[in-house]
């Protein structure tokens, strides 16, 4: 599917990008070899940076000039080789057993940085691994060549680019030598509880068509505060007197102990220098109460760490009750002769006012974020050192410093009809429902106010419902008063009085009451429910746009129909089915709970009636297992619409979210397949056309209009659309942003078109997507990604409500012990989740 010729009526539009051309590629042999050392674990790659390090500081007679190392099991000399050798590397002079490092050839990129096996070098070399030959032109050219047949050699070639440019810059600012991202301290802002905001620098390179590319991007992260250990847990702890936090493990609520052991525990310490030299920071692996009194054997002899410090250190602990950290096996020191490393990023999760605080500091108007990737590329700090890199210059490796400029075009909204066959006038991306009529009302019956708040708010409570149920089509609503304390006995009343509707007024705070609700809806009852909480129904201003929001959601649910969206493209919808697909993980670490592969289908040409699919799979498990019984399930329901007249689609088109470029071609593959394969099983679908599209936000290009030319936020308006210039160079795709920016600098969706048994052209396919980011039932703009990419996301994260609180702590007991996915015991889950009613309304709005 190449680039077409632009139809008349889009828009040109001329924009900066935040990518930097490769102007020159290595013009030395990079050696790649394998590293292998039997002594290190491989969940370490600081301690292996330390060893390979060393090894070359120590062996300069070897290494002339630093070579490059991943941090895992791949290290590069840049113009030069070594043979095959193993190497003895001493960190300190008290290791008794020196780390062995065991170098082996496996390949070299020529100057044309061609991925080459070493048969093709002089006969010296041995270990010889037989790769295929491959070249970044190849990467680069559109013959597909390269992906489609040399995908591991070529992502070799790319990885050793990455190292030549992330190289300097991590090494520079102290972070992992692999790592995507560095940051800096300047501009920190403070997220209390012993957290700051810092921002830093994004670096990818990217094979494009014709060219490489940089991809530079500002991104941030919560960081550890560095500083004495002790100020930084009374931060986290909010406590100002440290008898407070001695007195903490014998606290009557171990919670706050047990926080505070989360927080620190992995985090990197560093003891004064007269306790220990050591070079860099050492990990916490655990809290040790009262950490003076903490006995041990020295020489055979019982002592305690107060008496230790004092005879081999001649230094008296000021707060010897205060708690302790155990570094490795056995060491313990005291918290106050510790201090937090600089740099260490927080990948735990924040809280609200946290989040609040981080995310002022993560925004930036478009021109400002340009301006911040500018000088960190060309200004005079050098923060990416593309100029003074010795690993560029040594690989004589160019980088552009200026941003590249494409050219795009923005297409035309389409329309959005409500009753009557009226359509609203669309303005950057939004549109006003004051005044239309629902396309296809449905009256609510017997709409249920469930009061979950205190008394005192019941005037708010019956001023906000008196605006609500007109918009929302419902008879006057009756009310009934929650026992938060026993919302179990509140439900069953609830149940008892069969409502048709629930509206749910929380207070701000009720995560656990929110969830038994849904867990009624979903599982029990099968009765709609809609939540509202405190700060949101009572706000006062914009409570006429939130009670607008809240009937669209209550409607759809209820099973009416908003609005539809028309553009001529729709036309070419009658029999066509559009499915959107999603996989939910579980969070980090966690491999006790399942993953969650959900599917949402429309059965309508106007792609407004929908159908829906959710199963559990294995964590973190990528491909969506069972979707070709989750397929089915959706194609018999499309058949049934009366619409269709038994009638199967003759084309089906997948918006697949969720899946990173590495996954591409294998969950393309293996869904595409399954769904191929259900189609093929019968006679009268075996013609029926499927186009498969990756949607993915996971990345980090961004369009920087010239001054005046975007939004009122200084983005690109909705409807800019890039097809060539920055796109893959063997896969067609494009980037479309279909919603207006608010605060910061938009993101657009990424859209990879993996199968196109229909030969859909690309301009047919952006414009059917922008129009379906405009049909989200629950919103008046358009979104960031289709509708049923939309819904798929939200239906796994409502999906997790079919499980009790009781229940999902019971099952999280019984999976305890579990230490991978391997032990995961899915088909508990399975039996729980399944029991449950099998919703296909808009439930998870």
């Amino acid at each position: 599917m190449q680039s077409q010729p632009r139809p008349s009526g889009r828009t040109r539009m001329r924009v900066i990008t935040n990518s930097f051309a490769v102007t020159r590629v290595p013009t030395v042999v990079l050696f790649q070899y394998d590293v292998i050392s039997p002594t290190l674990k491989p969940d370490n790659p600081r301690r292996r940076s330390e060893i390979i390090d060393k090894m070359q500081l120590t062996n300069a007679n070897i290494f002339p000039r630093r070579g490059m190392y991943d941090g895992k099991n791949i290290f590069y000399t840049i113009g030069y080789k070594v043979e095959n050798m193993t190497i003895p590397v001493q960190l300190n002079k008290s290791d008794k057993t020196p780390y062995i490092v065991r170098l082996t050839n496996t390949t070299y990129i020529d100057s044309k940085c061609a991925f080459q096996p070493l048969t093709f070098f002089p006969s010296r070399f041995i270990d010889v691994h037989a790769y295929h030959y491959s070249t970044l032109n190849d990467m680069v050219s559109s013959n597909g060549r390269a992906y489609r047949q040399g995908g591991d050699q070529n992502q070799a070639a790319i990885n050793a680019l990455q190292l030549i440019v992330r190289q300097a810059a991590n090494m520079r600012h102290g972070f992992p030598l692999q790592a995507k991202s560095f940051f800096t301290k300047d501009g920190a802002k403070e997220l209390g509880g012993g957290l700051q905001a810092w921002r830093g620098y994004f670096q990818s390179v990217r094979p494009v068509l014709g060219r490489l590319l940089v991809n530079v991007d500002v991104t941030h992260s919560a960081v550890v505060k560095a500083g004495p250990l002790l100020d930084v847990a009374m931060e986290f702890c909010n406590f100002r007197d440290i008898r407070d936090l001695a007195a903490l493990p014998t606290d009557p609520n171990p919670q706050r102990w047990l926080k505070l052991q989360r927080f620190l525990k992995g985090v990197l310490i560093k003891p004064g220098s007269q306790f220990a030299k050591w070079s860099k920071g050492r990990p916490i692996r655990a809290l040790i109460p009262n950490a003076g009194g903490y006995e041990f054997h020295v020489n055979g002899q019982p002592t305690t760490v107060r008496q230790y410090f004092q005879q081999k250190y001649n230094f008296a602990l000021r707060y010897s009750t205060v708690f302790g950290i155990q570094i490795g096996k056995d060491a313990v020191f005291p918290a106050e002769v510790c201090t937090i490393t600089p740099g260490q990023l927080y990948k735990k999760k924040l809280s609200e006012d946290q989040t609040k605080s981080f995310v002022s500091l993560a925004v930036q108007k478009p021109h400002q974020r340009l301006g911040s990737i500018e000088s960190a590329v060309s200004g005079d700090r050098q923060l990416l050192d593309y100029q003074q890199s010795d690993f560029l210059a040594t690989a004589g490796m160019v980088i552009s410093t200026r941003p590249l400029e494409v050219e795009g075009h923005v297409l035309t909204p389409p329309q959005v009809l409500f009753g009557g066959r009226q359509a609203s006038p669309i303005n950057n991306g939004a549109w006003n429902v004051m005044g239309r009529q629902f396309l296809t009302p449905k009256k609510i019956d017997k709409l249920m106010v469930l009061v979950c708040v205190d008394p005192s708010e019941r005037q708010a409570v019956e001023y906000f419902t008196k605006a609500l149920w007109h918009i929302a089509a419902g008879g006057a609503p009756y009310f009934h008063i929650a026992n938060l304390q026993n919302m179990r006995k509140t439900l069953e009343e609830v149940h008892k009085m069969q409502p048709g509707f629930v509206l749910v007024i929380l207070p701000a705070s009720a995560a656990i009451p929110r969830r038994y609700i849904k867990f009624w809806s979903s599982v029990i009852s099968g009765i709609p429910t809609q939540c509202v909480r405190k700060g949101k129904y009572d706000s006062g201003k914009g409570l006429d746009q939130y009670c607008n929001n809240v009937a669209l959601k209550m409607h759809a649910k209820y099973g009416g129909i908003n609005s539809v969206v028309y553009a001529p493209i729709m036309d070419k919808l009658m029999g066509t089915m559009i499915i959107g697909c999603d996989v939910s993980h579980p969070a980090p670490g966690v491999n006790n709970r399942p993953s969650f592969a959900s599917m949402v289908a429309s059965v309508d040409r106007f792609a407004s009636y929908w159908t829906s699919a959710i199963e559990l799979q294995k964590p973190r498990q990528e491909i969506i297992e069972a979707i070709g019984p989750m397929f089915q399930t959706l194609l018999n329901a499309f058949v049934a619409f009366p619409e269709n007249q038994g009638r199967c689609p003759h084309t089906v088109i997948v918006y697949r979210d969720g899946v990173s470029e590495g996954e591409y071609e294998t969950v393309a593959a293996a869904e595409y397949d399954q769904i191929k394969r259900v189609l093929q099983s019968k006679e009268i679908t075996r013609n029926t056309k499927v186009v498969f599209i990756i949607v993915t936000k996971r990345h980090h290009t961004r369009f920087f209009p010239e001054r005046g030319a975007g939004d009122r936020s200084g983005n690109c308006p909705p409807g800019f659309v890039v097809e060539d210039q920055i796109v893959h160079s063997a896969i067609p795709d494009y980037y479309l942003l279909s919603h207006s920016g608010i605060i910061g600098t938009s993101r657009p969706s990424h859209y990879i078109v993996l199968r196109n048994d229909a030969q859909m052209t690309q301009q047919q396919l952006q414009e059917l997507s922008f129009n379906l980011c405009h049909s989200y039932a629950a919103a008046t703009r358009s979104v960031s990604i289709p509708t049923p990419v939309y819904y798929a996301d939200l239906l796994c994260g409502h999906a997790d409500y079919h499980f009790s609180p009781d229940e999902v702590a019971n099952l999280d007991d019984d999976s305890s012990t579990n230490t991978s996915n391997q032990d995961f015991n899915l088909e508990q889950w399975q039996t729980v989740f399944k029991r449950g009613r099998s919703q296909k309304s808009l439930y998870f709005l």
